[in-house]
């Protein structure tokens, strides 16, 4: 280890000593080796501004990126962004429509208003050309620049030119956004015709997003589309307050680009996934760091940034720009970055200039040495060489803050040497400036939004758009690569970690009541073991609160030896020098069975130091555990994070491909039967499913809410009082939508909560004071089962009544034996956990079923249409 004033070449990263002050610490130097750089026959980004093969240089690492990230193609990962795309709107939605579109045309002009880059209108036309092409009627609106009321140098006017050429078509110009002349131009515009409204902002209630404007801007529309992503940070009137008035609120392609790029890089990036962040000061990007500390691999520093770190280092920075209240900041920034192993990498050396002016003398020093007087400018030539080989490491780049003072030449040859996705602002203009924006993987448009996406902070023009269809969201959850992808080369003699659910039910005597998980992981560990793998099972077992002796995995091993046909070798923990030892002497096709992982509370915080060690036992990472999917837990989504390849196993691909191909393709008509105590428990699904569903059949519990929402009488029934509002509104949404609803119309009652209660069958409708509905009657079985005749695909959550007592059982079972024989005549039925595969297991007909879902949480969330972190986390197919 160096010492602060004798750096070596390179980079630095830093590290906090717990012993030191801040002005008394070290810096780690680490060579290109230390980082297990991946050898690479390409130049080195590392050229002066000047240097004729810069250009080429950066093109052609940025390809290689491209193509080792499978063509750069994006992944939609953060499903609270992810929205319904003017992609999703056919002719039959838009012909004849008048699509009000927020455009971001905010472009420069020169003194005699010419145009001087029309980036921004180019990457505007896909989403016009679309909605002209299916015959909508454009009415386009932006902004331009900052005026304080009509201001003649902000007008529109001067687009109307350029856009013309670029459609094809000659656009109309309005005078005004809003107002009968406007309204009357709207009118006269062909199918297919384009109406440029003038600036949005020469109205003040814009920016205020006052309630009357937004209105009047949505009263010339039927439709709402936002392709403005530069300005989908601000809720103003056009970007979200118009939202509210017209429905459907969809994102142009321009947004969802930046949506697929930006958040899919930052949720599921391909690793190692680096960013960089420059600017000149710490404060404005304090954001974009903590936000980036949680996700990446590596972060390089640049920009003038960099001296307030230095000088919390305890390093002379001499008159470079400083930030006196932010030295703490950076100190605590770089002990986040230790703690979450992260690799913090500042350069070692920098580029001062005597004064602040392009003609400044300069001279290249190293980071510790620079001298009272002059000024840090730029990254100097050893900081890019490394920091390039650095990044010749990666899979994922992102870049927000130019590395120096770009504008300057003498000062640009760090900003111009490393690029990928681009973060908006001045590393898009310094893009621009080098000639590659063409071969970037991604160039985002908006500075101010692109950073606060970076940061996680929520923006209001993506957040008011309608939200994508869920059946697009599982999809996205449906692609991951499967184990069966591994083949012998891959496997053979490797560490495989799987994660499994062995979450079994055990008596007393803590002998293994129902196998089925057991079983259901056998054919994923069978097949590694065939092609030589050393398998590393981990499981949780109940809730234990630290280690807790009967909830050991000890049990199993038997049960699991016997089904393996293999010796099974069970670890007394799930960490540490035993684990290691124990993995090490175990033979290719061998099992070694890891202890309750549940026994670490960091298991369940996800922790990322706990993941590490988990990791840090195998080579490559399967996720057979669809029961844990909807837990971001250290074994089911933090190790993904350190081993790739990271599959699905057979059970969580078998998993997918049912519960998400039925969903997102099923054979019609498509059922799904809903029971279950309470609405509340299945708000999420049922609202889910009026969006796929012919038909929807509701039971158990919840139907008395429903019951009483259109005034009957249930007696003592179980109701939601809470939920009656809503129970009308889904009732109404089913008819919107053209979806059948069942409801049960007679129901067995009882006068009591008991298996010995007395019991009698009444309509629907007629439940008495002091009887309580615990079952559907007969007559409803009978529709219910002549209903289901029609079916082609049948999707089931929930029992029919109070199963558990053999007298309220009727319902539930008559289900499972029609769903049985339904099966066997070609429908494809599946069981979506929970109490439904009880009842199902109860009445022996499981192995009748198309599908068994063994993730009663993880299922109903699926169906819902949320994410699943541990399926996001995996390698996308």
């Amino acid at each position: 280890m160096a010492s602060a004033a004798t750096p070596t070449t390179g980079f630095s990263l830093l590290r906090q000593s717990t012993t030191t002050s801040r002005t008394r610490s070290s810096l780690l130097q680490l060579s290109p080796s230390s980082l297990r750089l991946r050898p690479t026959t390409l130049p080195r980004l590392g050229f002066t501004a000047a240097d004729p093969l810069f250009s080429h240089a950066v093109a052609s690492t940025l390809r290689s990126f491209g193509s080792a990230n499978g063509g750069g193609t994006p992944v939609r990962g953060v499903v609270s962004m992810a929205k319904k795309s003017v992609g999703d709107l056919g002719a039959a939605d838009l012909k004849g429509k008048k699509v009000f579109l927020r455009a971001d045309l905010n472009v420069p002009l020169d003194d005699n208003q010419n145009i001087t880059d029309d980036t921004r209108i180019r990457a505007a036309i896909p989403t016009i050309k679309y909605l002209t092409q299916n015959g909508a009627k454009v009415i386009l609106s932006s902004h331009l620049g900052r005026p304080k009321g009509v201001t003649p140098k902000f007008s529109l006017a001067p687009l109307v030119p350029r856009l013309s050429e670029l459609l094809g078509i000659q656009v109309v110009k309005a005078d005004d956004s809003i107002g009968p002349e406007v309204e009357k131009l709207v009118a006269s515009l062909p199918d297919g015709g384009v109406l440029l409204l003038e600036n949005v902002r020469f109205y003040k209630e814009e920016e205020k997003n006052d309630p009357e404007h937004a209105k009047k801007l949505a009263s010339l529309a039927d439709i709402y589309v936002n392709d403005a992503f530069g300005t989908a940070h601000r809720a103003h009137a056009s970007t979200e307050g118009v939202t509210k008035y017209l429905k459907p609120s969809v994102a142009g392609f321009l947004l969802q680009k930046e949506l697929d790029y930006l958040v899919g890089a930052v949720s599921n990036p391909k690793r190692p996934f680096a960013a960089i962040v420059g600017g000149s000061k710490v404060s404005s990007k304090i954001g974009v760091i903590e936000s980036l500390l949680e996700k990446v691999d590596i972060l390089l520093l640049g920009g003038g940034m960099i001296f307030t770190f230095y000088k919390a280092q305890g390093l002379a920075v001499g008159s470079s720009l400083v930030e006196e209240d932010k030295l703490d900041l950076a100190t605590s920034l770089i002990e986040k970055a230790k703690a979450k192993g992260v690799s913090l990498l500042l350069p070692s050396d920098v580029v001062i200039a005597d004064k602040f002016a392009p003609d400044a003398n300069s001279k290249i020093v190293p980071s510790s040495a620079i001298p009272d007087g002059w000024m840090g400018l730029d990254i100097g030539p050893d900081s890019i060489k490394t920091f390039n080989e650095a990044l010749d490491t990666t899979q994922t780049i992102i870049w927000n803050g130019p590395m120096g003072v770009f504008e300057f030449d003498k000062f640009a040859a760090g900003t111009e040497g490393v690029t990928t996705i681009i973060g908006g602002g001045d590393s898009v203009a310094a893009v621009e400036k080098v000639g590659v924006a063409s071969v970037m993987s991604h160039i985002s448009t908006g500075g101010g939004a692109s950073l606060e996406l970076l940061e996680g902070k929520e923006l209001p023009g993506v957040l008011a758009l309608d939200e994508a269809t869920p059946v697009a969201r599982l999809i996205a959850m449906a692609t991951k690569r499967s184990v069966g992808t591994l083949k012998e080369s891959e496997l053979k003699g490797k560490r495989v970690f799987v994660r499994v659910d062995l979450n079994v039910p055990l008596d007393d005597n803590l002998t293994i009541t129902d196998d089925t998980r057991v079983r259901a992981a056998v054919p994923t560990i069978q097949y590694l073991m065939g092609y030589g793998a050393k398998v590393i099972l981990c499981s949780h077992l109940g809730r234990p609160k630290g280690v807790t002796p009967k909830f050991s995995l000890k049990p199993l091993v038997p049960r699991l030896s016997e089904l393996l046909g293999y010796d099974v070798k069970m670890a007394n923990d799930s960490v540490g020098e035993e684990v290691e030892k124990l993995i090490a002497e175990t033979p290719e096709g061998g099992v070694v069975l890891l202890e309750n992982v549940r026994f670490y509370k960091e298991e369940e915080k996800n922790d990322p130091e706990f993941a590490k060690k988990l990791a840090s036992l195998a080579d490559v990472y399967v996720n057979d555990a669809f029961g844990t999917a909807h837990r971001a837990h250290a074994s089911t989504e933090g190790v993904a994070k350190y081993l790739k390849p990271s599959v699905a196993g057979f059970l969580m691909q078998k998993e997918l491909d049912y519960l998400v191909g039925a969903v997102a393709n099923p054979k019609r008509p498509f059922a799904a039967i809903v029971g279950g105590s309470k609405v509340s428990s299945k708000i999420g699904v049922i609202e889910s499913l009026l969006g796929k569903v012919n038909l929807l059949f509701l039971g158990g519990g919840m139907i008395f809410t429903f019951y009483k929402a259109q005034g009957y009488a249930v007696g003592s029934s179980l109701v939601e009082e809470d939920k009656l509002e809503l129970a009308t509104s889904l009732m109404e949404k089913a008819k919107a939508k053209g979806v059948t609803i069942l409801l049960p119309t007679d129901v067995v009652i009882a006068d009591k909560f008991s298996p010995d209660a007395n019991s009698k069958i009444v309509p629907a409708s007629s439940i008495p004071d002091g009887w309580m509905g615990l079952d559907i009657g007969p007559d409803s079985i009978k529709t219910f089962s002549d209903a289901l005749d029609t079916t082609q695909t049948v999707i089931w959550n929930g029992p029919m009544g109070v199963f558990e007592f053999e007298k309220f059982a009727a319902g539930t079972e008559a289900v499972a034996r029609k769903l049985a024989e339904l099966s066997g005549k070609g429908v494809t039925t599946i069981i979506g956990g929970g109490d439904s595969v009880a009842a199902v297991e109860k009445v022996g007909l499981a192995d009748k079923m198309s599908h068994i879902s063994t993730g009663g949480g993880a299922s109903l969330e699926l169906l819902e249409g949320k994410p699943l972190p541990g399926v996001l986390a995996l390698d996308e197919a």
